[in-house]
């Protein structure tokens, strides 16, 4: 049973072999502009957390590495326990691996004066903080020696003095690193070295913004350009909790990002799709094949889709909501009712408005009031009026428990059906509402059970969180 889903695959010769989400366009743009960049540049792509960033980033990635870019990838949430991020850019650079015997024994030449400055850079900074927290207690001048003389054998005085002379130490770096990134082209390579770093909005506020003043500082030079997965509002967040909330964070982070670019929303019914079929959930549906219920997967998809859009659900948010889904088919028979439209709506519910779900299932929100609720989102003009409000209406009154309020709500809906003072869209909406409802709880089904179907989405909550 598929209860969590692994990370699109992204082959190295075919990045879009599984691009479910027409994905190809976009990366093939940004491509393009990669291309015509000649460095420094630092390009940030934009859109929230949980929107997919990271598959796109992976398969641009790909699609440089087979145009013939050397490129490298970090993922900066899972290293910014580093004390100085531009560790883990150095770090990043030193896993290259460019095939050509000669360049790639230049390459790493280069690389070594770089690891020798970027080594006596994060262990000053790290005296530094130390004598800040020990009130100066340290012997700073013994340990700025003791550094100096592992890195340089016999030559303390001469790497002291360059220690001290940090503008030099590091115009060294820049001049190495540039030496370096010059043998790409040796290698059959584009000569341009393509970072990724990824996640960077969920890094420590302190640990973000000091990898793009590195950045900045440090690998401005000729061909090196920047790819930032970012969620620019969150950046703006952090940039805030560093500097205080006075600071233009939007003027302040203009100073590292050379060009932004928003990245397009995907087609939310084909990732829908997508996530059933991830999910495995395309065969449990097909078993469905009796009449009442061989329509439940498009409706499910049609439902769940509208709704998720209306309560502006991330793609990593939809993914959590078809794990819950996953667990109530697999206590579903196939023969048995599943509901999908309570379902999406309840699975949506319980994801974004958990009080609003619980009180639906204790019988304290009437069917008007969960209306309300939908009608009055940014998203939610669909869910005012038209079909899918008067399906999701209905199946909300024909699951009510409380059976006298039920009782009042039909009977207002047969006036409001016969009211000939009415707009006609009103009465003909109420008379829709009422026949749909009877028509769900006619024949042998006499009424829907919330707080099963609850339960079983509250087990699907165990099992992913």
């Amino acid at each position: 049973m598929t209860y969590r889903i692994d990370d699109l695959e992204i082959p190295q010769a075919d990045p879009f072999r599984y691009d479910a989400l027409e994905r190809r366009p976009v990366v093939e743009f940004l491509t393009g502009l990669i291309k015509r960049l000649n460095g420094p540049f630092v390009l940030a792509l934009d859109s929230p957390w949980g929107s997919g960033k990271t598959t796109l980033v992976r398969m641009l990635m790909e699609e440089l590495k087979v145009k013939g870019f050397q490129c490298t990838y970090f993922n900066a949430w899972k290293v910014d326990y580093v004390t100085d991020p531009l560790v883990a850019l150095v770090s990043s650079i030193d896993r290259i691996c460019l095939g050509a015997e000669e360049a790639s024994a230049n390459f790493k030449e280069r690389l070594k004066t770089v690891k020798r400055v970027t080594n006596l850079v994060a262990k000053r900074a790290v005296i530094a903080g130390a004598k800040a927290l020990t009130l100066g207690a340290l012997d700073v001048k013994e340990e700025i020696e003791a550094v100096a003389s592992e890195l340089a054998g016999d030559a303390v005085g001469d790497v002291v003095d360059a220690f001290n002379r940090e503008s030099e130490l590091l115009e060294k770096f820049r001049a190495e690193l540039a030496a370096a990134v010059e043998q790409l082209p040796l290698a059959d390579k584009e000569p341009h070295l393509v970072f990724f770093i990824d996640e960077l909005d969920r890094c420590r506020p302190t640990f973000a913004i000091e990898l793009l003043e590195r950045i900045k500082h440090l690998f401005d030079i000729p061909n090196i350009i920047f790819v930032l997965s970012i969620d620019k509002q969150q950046m703006e967040a952090s940039t805030g909790a560093v500097y205080g909330e006075t600071i233009n964070a939007t003027e302040y982070l203009r100073r590292f990002i050379d060009l932004e670019y928003g990245l397009p929303t995907v087609n939310s019914k084909r990732y829908t799709e997508n996530l059933l079929k991830r999910f495995g959930l395309d065969p449990v549906f097909a078993e469905r094949k009796e009449s009442e219920v061989a329509y439940d997967k498009k409706n499910f998809v049609e439902f769940f889709t509208l709704l998720a859009n209306a309560m502006g659900l991330s793609l990593r948010a939809r993914e959590r909501c078809i794990t819950r889904l996953r667990v109530v088919m697999d206590q579903t028979p196939a023969n048995h009712y599943l509901d999908p439209i309570l379902v999406a709506l309840l699975i949506v519910l319980r994801s974004n408005k958990a009080e609003l779900f619980n009180r639906v299932i204790r019988g304290e929100a009437p069917a008007e009031t969960v209306m309300e609720f939908l009608a009055s989102l940014p998203g939610g003009d669909e869910l005012k009026t038209g079909r899918a409000a008067v399906a999701i209406h209905a199946f909300l009154l024909a699951a009510d428990s409380n059976h006298e309020r039920v009782r009042e709500r039909e009977s207002q809906l047969r006036q409001d059906a016969e009211d000939g003072k009415l707009p006609e869209t009103l009465s003909r909406r109420a008379a829709d509402i009422l026949r749909l409802k009877q028509s769900i709880t006619g024949g042998m089904r006499l009424e829907i059970s919330l707080s099963v179907i609850a339960g079983k989405i509250d087990l699907a909550g165990m099992v992913r969180e």
